[in-house]
């Protein structure tokens, strides 16, 4: 990803409608799977995993939880990490992961797989460092009809069908228990949005993300509209969005 995105990202993550709906859907989310895992693994600390960890938001939320480290190749990233006094820090190819196998209950990857040219690789070295019975969380941004300049702003290898994106997963060996589109309230406005950007916007123009300040009132509503959906995901699916929320088990 540019420099300049985790700046930005750095910048509005705190108050802009996306990552705070984005956050409140997995932080519902693990409201359900922290306690579930913590009656699995009596006597000790969760061992968490943020690959991907970015600026540390929800990595900052997981040190509250266990034993969490986070990840990430960009230095930029990790010294956001460091302002938030993160303590588990690591920079490294995450297609290679530096961690032993069989160690970790949880891992977090919430839009990063789409980074990765060896994505299976990648899913492959989550299955290996996943104890039995340990789960992983992952999101990435779905239907590649919505590829637009945002996607190569992020540096983004593909956008993902849902057949496509489970296939993934179970070659990797992982068992899905839960698969579900995401953020599907807001899907009609940012597919035609990102129609009208590759109808008008001029080829030759330099990449650049779809974050954009709005009014406040607006990006109110934004967030409220994905704290609801929050809620409903937390116990039913929704059959399509923007993106793809996906929970994979290590079988015992």
């Amino acid at each position: 990803m540019d420099i300049a995105e985790y700046h930005k990202m750095h910048a509005l993550e705190s108050t802009y409608w996306w990552f705070q709906g984005r956050r409140d859907i997995i932080l519902n989310q693990l409201g359900e799977l922290l306690p579930r895992l913590r009656r699995e693994t009596p006597g000790r600390p969760l061992r968490l995993l943020d690959v991907g960890c970015g600026t540390g938001m929800l990595l900052q939320t997981l040190e509250q939880e266990g034993l969490a480290v986070g990840l990430d190749f960009s230095p930029v990233a990790l010294r956001y990490c460091r302002e938030r006094r993160l303590r588990h820090l690591g920079r490294a190819d995450v297609r290679h992961l530096p961690l032993p196998a069989n160690r970790i209950d949880l891992i977090t990857a919430l839009d990063l797989i789409e980074h990765i040219r060896d994505d299976a690789g990648l899913l492959g070295e989550f299955h290996r460092v996943l104890r039995p019975g340990g789960l992983a969380l992952m999101s990435v941004p779905a239907h590649k009809n919505l590829w637009s300049s945002h996607d190569v702003a992020l540096h983004h290898h593909r956008r993902y069908e849902k057949a496509e994106f489970r296939a993934l997963v179970e070659a990797a060996g992982l068992h899905i228990e839960r698969y579900t589109s995401a953020v599907a309230t807001v899907y009609p406005a940012a597919a035609l949005f990102r129609r009208l950007k590759r109808r008008f916007v001029k080829p030759d123009t330099p990449p650049r993300t779809d974050e954009f300040p709005l009014p406040r009132c607006v990006n109110t509503v934004l967030h409220r509209i994905l704290t609801l959906e929050a809620r409903w995901l937390r116990h039913h699916n929704l059959p399509f969005g923007l993106s793809i929320l996906c929970l994979a088990r290590k079988r015992e």
